[in-house]
């Protein structure tokens, strides 16, 4: 399995990528499982990495419903997550380099 984490001195934020196939990914956070289409993911993973790179954008990652659950927006070396995972949506800031292991997880997209 696969983990995702994203987290400042408070709080932590993490998924498992419990199953995967070329269509869709299961993932799971706190016994809830989010469906997510693979491209939707990719796609995902680029602008996130992107962002982290030139310290300004925003990487959204849709479920299979189209529904956003989770935001990381960077600007100038802030970072606000918001999860709108399951029942209960959740916000917290953090810095840049809370995410280098982040982008470190998802590993090179191009």
């Amino acid at each position: 399995m696969h983990h995702f984490e994203i987290r400042n001195e408070e709080t932590t934020f993490r998924f498992v990528i419990a199953e995967a196939s070329r269509d869709t990914l299961r993932l799971v956070h706190a016994q809830v499982i989010e469906t997510v289409r693979t491209e939707a993911y990719v796609q995902f993973a680029r602008d996130l990495t992107h962002a982290f790179h030139a310290l300004q954008g925003v990487a959204r990652l849709q479920n299979e419903a189209g529904r956003v659950i989770l935001t990381i927006s960077f600007e100038r070396g802030r970072v606000e997550v918001e999860t709108d995972w399951g029942q209960g949506t959740n916000r917290f800031e953090t810095d840049q380099s809370y995410l280098t292991r982040t982008v470190g997880q998802i590993g090179i997209v191009e």
